[in-house]
């Protein structure tokens, strides 16, 4: 692969793409907008506002006139596909504001422009319309501006452009040195990941499966590099997942001067209250340099890939740092990471190509969006991979089917795991809940596509079940491929249990937001009564990868919601299909999963005499 070329191409590419998209969208009728959850409109808006000037950087204004600290939204129903830290336009005709999506609960919808936006976000405190308001997406073509500046800094630094184009063309020799120590708290996969990833000369590659303690040993990892005075940067696709390992790597070290979050305070949610780390939105190497608030002899910092596009970024400005660990790298597209490595002298990456990728344009014969950065290098340097192979997380019964369909039989549960025994008294289904740790429940009722009111309807009885038996409603994570699906089933449950509080306790949310965490009961609903009769994006719901993930999650139990005819298909019905080719396989995970499965059939509404299971 020519790296320069192909990525150049793939900014165009990427950048043209979602022009096009985002151009496409916004000229539909209002009403399909909203129906696609791409606007939101007749909003009713309540400000806050600052008291005082927000920053250095923003003027003092008229006393009627006040800086938005935030604005709460109210709306009938919401079916939008924002999710917290999405930004968006609010706006009234007159008045347009860019803000980032805060909240997004059951009981609030709020809005906060972040530091950069706060400075055009004021208007009269007095008087000022609300009603009437619209939300819509942003285009903004920051990303491109980014990754353009990683190509220039490329083209004009040959020995580190020619470094990673022999990485990335499966040409590195990786060589060890000889330090050799056990770390007590680390099993053995975890040990041998810990010491490749310190004595590897310039890169390593960690495979770590759902519940295998790919945290802990980034945590590990980190403390022995900073230890040893290295600069280390923590990155990954999304702010929740770096500050997973911020609060880990915090954990071992415990000195806030050592540990610093690079992000908005809507990016930080998950430490703001670890006094072990230091949260900044931005760092320039010369402010670090000049400040004794930071340590000088060993350093972590997290931040997303984006944040070392400099000058394009101010987040990071000149920093150039010794290692680079890359969690959820399976998620991180190439031209993502390229950022990354520019910047960096050795690379860790950890991920799992067996669950979600990232998302990329499809057909473009580009090979930067062929596959994420850790499927091409687990596929360039197999050797290489370290499997972290015991889960702590997956019991003997829930280990069973992922460890058929995805890893070789290569796992197994630790002995700290154990089968719920429980016996579950419930108003509505007993037989699920006092069945298999892992249950596929079959029914027959035809919704729409991408919602269905029936199985958001079955997931508020099956929480309710879970309730009256003393489950705490944090111990349950709920999920689907869809946020339409999202949202109806909060709907359903808000109806059904919206007594108790608190409600915003309970992981409801699509499947893609829910890698990297678990739950004590997961409920999976597809929702989606016949994907092949739409046959649009067939790629994207019989996806093995997110079928893993969201059958993973669970500690206790794992529940999931389909309707027969997502696994009752014969090829034939597809052989015409545009994507049948490319997913022949996918499919076929599908059909060896409902094999494996033990499921329970609930017959309610036959289409016609002629329906068979």
């Amino acid at each position: 692969m020519n790296v320069l070329k192909e990525f150049r191409e793939a900014i165009e590419i990427e950048y043209k793409k979602n022009l096009a998209d985002f151009n496409e969208q916004m000229q539909l009728p209002i009403d399909e907008q909203v129906a696609k959850g791409i606007t939101m409109s007749n909003l009713k808006v309540k400000f806050v506002f600052y008291d005082d000037t927000p920053n250095q950087w923003c003027p003092p204004l008229p006393n009627e006139y006040k800086y938005i600290f935030s604005a709460k939204i109210s709306c009938e129903i919401n079916i939008s596909k924002f999710k917290e830290g999405s930004p968006v336009i609010l706006s009234n005709g007159e008045d347009n504001f860019e803000m980032d999506v805060y909240e997004d609960s059951n009981d609030n919808f709020i809005l906060k422009p972040n530091d950069f936006n706060v400075k055009h976000c004021y208007i009269n405190q007095f008087n000022y319309q609300q009603n009437n308001w619209q939300i819509k997406s942003v285009n903004n073509d920051i990303g491109t501006r980014m990754l353009l500046t990683t190509a220039n800094f490329l083209n004009e630094n040959r020995t580190v452009m020619n470094r990673i184009e022999k990485f990335l063309n499966g040409q590195t020799q990786n060589l060890l040195s000889n330090y050799n120590f056990i770390v007590e708290y680390l099993n053995k996969s975890q040990n041998n990941a810990f010491l490749n990833s310190i004595n590897s000369s310039d890169f390593t590659l960690i495979q770590g499966p759902p519940g295998t303690g790919k945290t802990l040993t980034i945590a590990y990892i980190t403390q022995y590099l900073i230890e040893k005075g290295y600069k280390v940067f923590i990155t990954a696709p999304t702010h929740t997942a770096i500050n997973n390992c911020i609060d880990a790597i915090s954990a071992r070290i415990k000195d806030s001067s050592k540990v610093i979050k690079i992000g908005e305070n809507a990016q930080n949610k998950e430490i703001q209250e670890n006094k072990y780390v230091l949260r900044k939105t931005r760092l320039p190497f010369t402010t670090y340099s000049n400040n004794n608030d930071f340590s000088k002899n060993g350093i972590a910092i997290g931040a997303t890939a984006y944040s070392l596009c400099y000058p394009a970024s101010k987040r990071l400005d000149n920093w150039e740092f010794d290692i680079a660990i890359i969690d959820e790298a399976s998620q991180l597209s190439i031209p993502l990471s390229l950022s990354v490595m520019s910047r960096t002298k050795k690379y860790i990456f950890v991920g799992d190509h067996k669950q979600l990728d990232p998302i990329i344009p499809k057909g473009t014969n580009n090979e930067m969006f062929a596959e994420s950065i850790f499927s091409r290098l687990a596929r360039l340097y197999p050797n290489e991979i370290n499997l972290l192979e015991t889960s702590y997380r997956l019991n003997k019964s829930l280990i069973k089917i992922p460890n058929s369909l995805f890893y070789n039989n290569k796992l197994n549960s630790h002995i700290s795991t154990t089968i719920d025994e429980m016996y579950y008294r419930c108003s509505h289904y007993p037989k699920i809940l006092n069945n298999d740790s892992h249950t596929l429940v079959i029914h027959n009722i035809f919704d729409s596509q991408g919602r269905s009111p029936f199985e958001a309807k079955f997931v508020a009885d099956l929480v309710y079940d879970l309730l009256q038996n003393e489950v705490k409603l944090s111990d349950i994570g709920i999920m689907s491929p869809y946020r339409a699906q999202v949202r109806e089933i909060k709907k359903e449950i808000n109806n059904k249990i919206g007594k108790y509080k608190p409600f915003d306790s309970l992981f409801v949310d699509t499947v893609d937001s829910m890698q990297g965490q678990e739950k004590h009961y997961i409920i999976y609903s597809m929702s989606n009564s016949n994907p092949l009769e739409s046959k649009r994006r067939l790629d994207f719901f019989y996806s093995p990868n997110r079928l893993n993930v969201a059958i993973t999650r669970a500690i206790k139990k794992c529940i999931v919601i389909a309707n027969y005819k997502i696994f009752d298909f014969q090829d034939e019905e597809l052989r015409s299909h545009n994507e049948y080719h490319s997913i022949k396989s996918s499919l076929d995970v599908f059909k060896e999963y409902y094999r494996l499965s033990n499921t329970n059939k609930i017959e309610l509404i036959k289409e016609n005499d002629d329906d068979e299971w």
